[in-house]
């Protein structure tokens, strides 16, 4: 099967396809950024990017439950499945030129972080479709920048030294409201950490 990639229109069809409105993917992105603007520099270092991670995994499924879907934290993949069984999605942080039409298929974009054998094992059964034994796991990849968030929903096939970064099918969304510095969480996360303040104590000995 060659490569696919949706765009405008055309994505928000595909979308429909599967079941999915771009609401569908907008809004719990939304709602993670809000959560993940709470942390402070008082959390632990990247917990603001762990949080949007979590919180978008949640306030999907919290969205699509209502429509019959179900989810499992199976591997620590935390991964929300269709009502007809035939697919699954999993929101993860991309890097590289996520939203990007013109990207490579295999390089350009791919998850910010290394992926252990379970993400594998997915990815590898995404590449032999075999839907009779494994359903596909799409990724909802999103990435923070200062101008604001980007994502796709996206099919992965393949990883190079621990990155999924090879793609069968990219949905990409022109319309996108996730702009300005407020949903820059990466900021937070890079925040610098105030200097903790020592204070020497002195015990004195039992008398």
């Amino acid at each position: 099967m060659e490569p696919v990639c949706h765009i405008g229109v055309q994505a928000v069809e595909r979308l429909r396809t599967l079941g999915l409105t771009p609401s569908d993917l907008y809004e719990p992105l939304k709602g993670a950024a809000a959560e993940a603007r709470l942390s402070t520099q008082l959390d632990a270092p990247g917990m603001a990017g762990f949080t949007f991670w979590s919180r978008a995994n949640r306030l999907f499924r919290e969205r699509l439950q209502r429509q019959g879907w179900t989810y499992s934290n199976a591997q620590n993949i935390l991964r929300t499945f269709h009502p007809s069984g035939l697919m699954a999605i999993t929101a993860i942080s991309g890097a590289g030129k996520v939203m990007d039409e013109k990207a490579s298929w295999s390089g350009e974009v791919r998850a910010k972080n290394p992926k252990g054998s379970a993400i594998r094992q997915l990815v590898q059964r995404n590449f032999e479709q075999l839907p009779l034994f494994e359903i596909p796991t799409w990724f909802l990849l999103y990435k923070s920048t200062e101008s604001g968030l980007l994502f796709e929903l996206s099919l992965p096939v393949d990883m190079h030294d621990d990155y999924v970064d090879t793609w069968r099918e990219r949905i990409i969304l022109t319309d996108n409201p996730l702009t300005g510095p407020k949903y820059d969480i990466k900021k937070l996360d890079e925040a610098p950490v105030e200097k903790a303040v020592v204070v020497p104590v002195q015990f004195k000995g039992v008398m």
